[in-house]
């Protein structure tokens, strides 16, 4: 039996297997190293990695060469889901590394010891689970969760902290820093007003940056200073910072910061112009 097709049938066909084939390429290696790379030097949002790869592929990767389609062609334009992927298993990388762990139990043993219990430490290690991933709608950016895992705490107070929280400790300001710090870990600052100027009273670090994992550390300053009763807390418009406040101070008003609900506008005004 003989059927006849038409060359616009055949045209179609070739066009979709190509596509599907561009789709189904690996990324590119080297562009594989380069997201690793700029997750290193602290790039956090998928976006901004988009147009570092885009840029990347254009003056370098094929400098001088004609560019292939960015709809069908994975090895070169990767999806979203791609980089993400990418950038969360080189968080996970950055994470982990047994020998500084190590060092850090004999420095804080040392620490402990010379200051004669003048400040106290709450560590436990980094552990290996088959933590999520999610990237925030407003910032863009790809964030560590738990899972409801156990996974780094370390939390630090010295006696004087401890003063200045009894003290000043009824309006608190919680900070978080990223892209300071060696590996891709949040550290997390908790700041009083005192008579003079803004004091830090507490510092702790997460392996992960959800709410279990901030109200976990928060519960153990808290029970570090069983008289501390705040009754305000100031801080960036975190949902996750948020919830761990709710959780572990019941009944303490949460203000949030102007510059961080602002934010993702500036971002949006900034690309745009």
């Amino acid at each position: 039996m003989f059927v006849y097709v038409s060359w616009d049938v055949v045209c179609t066909l070739i066009l979709v297997y190509v596509k599907a084939a561009g789709l189904k390429l690996a990324v590119h290696p080297s562009l594989k190293s380069f997201i690793r790379q700029q997750v290193k030097d602290g790039v956090r949002s998928v976006a901004e990695m988009e147009r570092h790869c885009k840029s990347f592929v254009k003056n370098q990767l094929l400098a001088g060469k004609s560019l292939p389609s960015r709809v069908f062609n994975r090895r070169y334009f990767p999806t979203r889901r791609d980089i993400i992927n990418i950038m969360y298993a080189a968080r996970l990388a950055d994470m982990h590394s047994t020998v500084d762990q190590e060092n850090l139990l004999v420095k804080i043993a040392d620490w402990s010891s010379e200051a004669e219990q003048d400040s106290q430490f709450y560590f436990r290690p980094y552990t290996e689970s088959d933590s999520g991933t999610s990237c925030d709608a407003e910032d863009d950016d790809v964030v560590i969760q738990s899972g409801g895992r156990s996974g780094l705490l370390l939390v630090h107070q010295t006696s004087w902290q401890q003063r200045l929280l009894q003290r000043y400790g009824s309006m608190c300001l919680l900070d978080a820093t990223y892209k300071t710090t060696r590996y891709a870990v949040p550290l997390f600052f908790l700041c009083v007003r005192t008579n003079v100027d803004y004091a830090v009273v507490a510092t702790f670090v997460t392996q992960y940056e959800d709410s279990s994992s901030i109200a976990e550390a928060l519960q153990v300053v808290a029970d570090w200073n069983p008289l501390w009763t705040p009754q305000d807390f100031m801080v960036d418009f975190c949902e996750p910072e948020i919830m761990a406040l709710e959780r572990v101070f019941t009944g303490t008003v949460i203000a949030v910061t102007v510059f961080s609900c602002c934010r993702p506008t500036y971002r949006r005004m900034a690309v745009l112009f």
